[in-house]
């Protein structure tokens, strides 16, 4: 494998070695190098691989990656590109890929079903089922168990046993844990064997509690009580944060669609794949308990035809923490992304994108405060280490894993170009400074105005229109219209809350971008019976030093997640014994619907008295403050600190939490002013105007529709030119290039091969009469300046304007 800059992988490297584990196919090779390009496939790598090592050519073969999940397997797809896959590893599992034994290439044998050949592990399954059954039988010694793999088999069953049995289960890597149906995971934080073909195999249609407890064991459940009630499943994830949630939701959607393609990687776990990247780059960050905190909740959905077999997938987010975009605590970094940019832009990148060091940055540098220090005794002469680089990190290979990533999900290299141009623009607006006019005192400037026309340059906006929208407002009374300056808190709140939105328009297209490439044919047939299994991967319960709204909009959300536990665990099973006449013992159980009801119940619930004093201009933090304790003070599961301190505390199921009424109106109401839409729907940028649209399916759509009609065009002009080359003459009849619409090479991309299929819904939805599918005619559409995303993989059809009627 080529590498330069200290051993470093580049994105730009043409040619790659990779090395193929072939194992027992061919005991006396290690491993075997094989050059490659990027877009070589896995049958060119098997190819060559065969000629290599004289193997036998009657047998099929496949790839397989091994990932650092404790040796889980992906089998590649005969088109797949397994160069593509290894950019995607960590930098460590590319440097010390000798030593290391987690990300590799297996050469495996395929049987004539499609199964794959595991040579020995086949007999290992046999051995241990054949020693199960005689232990059944009787034949041999039951094993001495020291714990319980479901804690509801304990004997006695209270607070200290329950940890007990956990702990010892732990000390032997059993991080797995029943409780009934529900499964108990405690992060051991390090590289455990448990994900391998042979964990697969042997949780393959068993029921729960059978075999050891193992995260395959919910997802193989959920699957086939899918299939047998014909029902969709969902499994729900919940923890605090950095326990694991995620990992154990890529374990979940890795098993759920190899169940149904008999150990191949289906062509959504593919874009899933590379989605994970690309959504942990924009929506994750450091806190001060976790390096890599997601910031958003999210909802993974498989769909499944009634026989089992994938047919596409939905993701689904929930509150993006916007307020980390403009400011962090102490030890806590941004979204990743802007230092994967900043690191990794090239010298092109950065001079178009007029790139700085991170620490030059207003929404990046907070993080280099330091507490205040309590007494001389904390002094310390060492500076404290800031965050812009992590331990262990690598924030240039970040940034090539990132675009690669992107690749993969389908943005073109111009749309890569604006969402970097878009990021940039959001961290140069941070830095516009406000002060005070010396001769009016409600007056304000702009201190550095030399950043105008930076950002206004990166949005494509009128440099005068930016300025007047950061520090004025304008409100139309009657019969006329005013404008009015800001106070200089007032333009603060104004330019942050334009960057927040700016960044969640970006995270929501990028979210819509994922889902049109999971979108399968079959979505679009409203006679098509689909099932799903739904995995939803929430934020953790939080409880940091200081809790804002965003702490308690998440620790609402766990709450909720724990009443949905209660009430199907303890309430409706008891229930239903009650029903059934079965004698127990009564279960008495922590109800927290009283904690939900003093959140959200209306009228008096928290969230609905913050509404109600957000629409009040004249409202302060002590009003809030005040509301809530006329309302709830005599509720057992709210307190007020005793000092005059602007806070209140909640009993959550989990323990007490203080949050801070600081900004919770601002980030309640946190919206842009209409001034603020009207610019940036003026912008030049169709990318960045239709962001902000109404609708941005329906522009994500036109954006279809127009590169349908652009590559006709430019088709057209192209035959014409053909013949008028051949013959000497201009010929005006019309040219039949492409006797099908299917054979078009910009819809080959695998991202995009449903263009046709979303004209066609188009079509039976009438989305829009100006536009004849059955004629294939246009009559009135405006293509604007051709700076709209258009998903047409190696063309760049710009500047054709305005056409009135144009026929094929």
């Amino acid at each position: 494998m080529n590498v330069n800059d200290g051993g470093r992988r580049r994105f730009e490297d043409n040619e790659h070695t990779l090395r193929i584990y072939p194992g027992t196919i061919s005991e006396e090779t290690i491993y075997c190098p094989i050059p490659a390009r990027k877009n070589s496939t896995a049958a060119e790598v098997i190819d060559s691989l065969i000629n290599r090592l004289h193997l036998d050519k009657t047998k099929c073969y496949v790839l397989a990656e091994v990932k650092e999940f404790g040796g889980e397997e992906w089998i590649l797809n005969p088109t797949d590109c397994p160069v593509q896959r290894m950019m995607l590893w960590p930098r460590m599992a590319l440097e010390n890929r000798l030593s290391g034994e987690d990300y590799r290439f297996l050469l495996r044998e395929k049987n004539l079903d499609g199964s794959i050949h595991y040579g020995s592990l086949q007999s290992w399954l046999r051995v241990t089922e054949e020693r199960r059954r005689m232990m059944e039988r009787g034949f041999l010694p039951q094993p001495q168990q020291k714990d319980f793999d479901d804690l509801c088999s304990l004997p006695d069953l209270n607070e200290k046993t329950l940890l007990e049995n956990l702990r010892n289960r732990f000390k032997h890597e059993k991080i797995y844990t029943y409780v009934g149906s529900i499964l108990i995971v405690i992060n051991p934080f390090k590289f455990l064997p448990i994900y391998n073909p042979k964990y697969v195999k042997m949780y393959d249609n068993h029921q729960l509690g059978k075999l050891e407890p193992h995260i395959y064991a919910v997802a193989d459940v959920a699957y086939h009580a899918m299939l047998q009630r014909k029902k969709n499943q969902c499994i729900v994830i919940s923890g605090e944060s950095g326990s694991g949630k995620t990992q154990s939701t890529n374990f979940l959607i890795h098993h759920l669609t190899a169940l149904s393609q008999k150990g191949f990687a289906s062509g959504v776990e593919q874009i899933i794949l590379g989605a994970g990247p690309v959504l942990e780059a924009f929506g994750n960050a450091k806190t001060a308990h976790n390096n890599n905190s997601s910031r958003f909740g999210k909802f993974i959905q498989v769909n499944y035809q009634e026989t089992g077999t994938v047919l596409g997938a939905y993701v689904e987010k929930y509150l993006l923490e916007k307020s980390r975009l403009v400011y962090q605590e102490h030890n806590e970094r941004n979204y990743h992304v802007f230092y994967y940019l900043l690191a990794g832009a090239s010298e092109e990148e950065r001079s178009a994108f007029h790139l700085k060091q991170p620490e030059e940055y207003h929404y990046l540098n907070q993080i280099t405060k330091k507490p205040l220090r309590q007494s001389w005794d904390d002094y310390c002469y060492d500076s404290e280490p800031d965050c812009f680089t992590v331990e262990g990190e690598d924030l240039r290979h970040d940034f090539e894993r990132l675009q690669l990533a992107m690749e993969m999900v389908g943005f073109l290299p111009k749309t890569r170009r604006q969402i970097f141009s878009l990021l940039s623009a959001i961290l140069h607006l941070g830095n516009i400074c406000y002060k005070k006019k010396t001769y009016r005192d409600d007056s304000i400037d702009i201190c550095n105005p030399e950043v105008l026309p930076i950002v206004s340059e990166l949005l494509e906006v009128k440099e005068e229109m930016l300025f007047e929208a950061l520090v004025t407002r304008k409100t139309v009374t009657v019969g006329e219209k005013l404008i009015l300056p800001y106070k200089l808190a007032e333009a603060v709140t104004v330019r942050n809350s334009m960057a927040k939105s700016l960044y969640s328009a970006l995270f929501d297209w990028i979210v819509f971008r994922i889902n049109h490439a999971l979108l399968s044919s079959k979505d679009l047939e409203h006679n098509t019976k689909t099932l799903s299994i739904g995995v939803l991967d929430i934020f953790g319960f939080e409880d940091y030093e200081n809790n804002s709204f965003e702490q308690f909009c998440i620790n609402f959300a766990n709450e909720r997640l724990q009443h949905y536990f209660n009430q199907h665990i303890f309430k409706l099973e008891q229930e239903e014994y009650r029903t059934e006449g079965i004698s127990w013992h009564n279960i008495d159980y922590i109800d927290n619907t009283s904690c939900i009801n003093l959140i959200s119940k209306k009228p008096t619930g928290l969230l609905h008295l913050l509404d109600e004093e957000s629409n009040f201009p004249q409202a302060t933090n002590q009003t809030l403050l005040d509301k809530f304790k006329h309302q709830h003070e005599e509720n057992s599961y709210i307190e007020f600190p005793a000092v005059m301190e602007p806070a209140f505390i909640i009993k959550h199921y989990a323990g007490k939490v203080k949050y801070g009424v600081k900004d919770f109106r601002e980030k309640n109401t946190d919206h842009m002013r209409p001034d603020i839409v009207a610019l940036l729907r003026s912008s030049k940028n169709a990318f960045i105007s239709g962001m902000i649209g109404i609708d941005p399916v329906a522009v994500f759509r036109w954006a279809v529709l127009r590169a349908f009609f652009r590559a006709m065009v430019a088709f057209r002009e192209a035959g014409k030119r053909h013949i008028h080359r051949k013959t000497g003459h201009d010929d005006t009849a019309p040219c039949a290039i492409l006797k099908s619409m299917d054979s078009f090479s910009f819809l080959q991309h695998p991202v995009h091969q449903r263009s046709l299929e979303i004209l066609q819904r188009c079509k039976e939805e009438k989305y829009s009469k100006a536009i004849n599918l059955d004629k294939f005619c246009v009559i009135t559409y405006p293509f604007g300046n051709g700076n709209q995303e258009h998903p047409t993989p190696g063309w760049d059809i710009d500047g054709i304007g305005s056409l009135t009627s144009v026929n094929f």
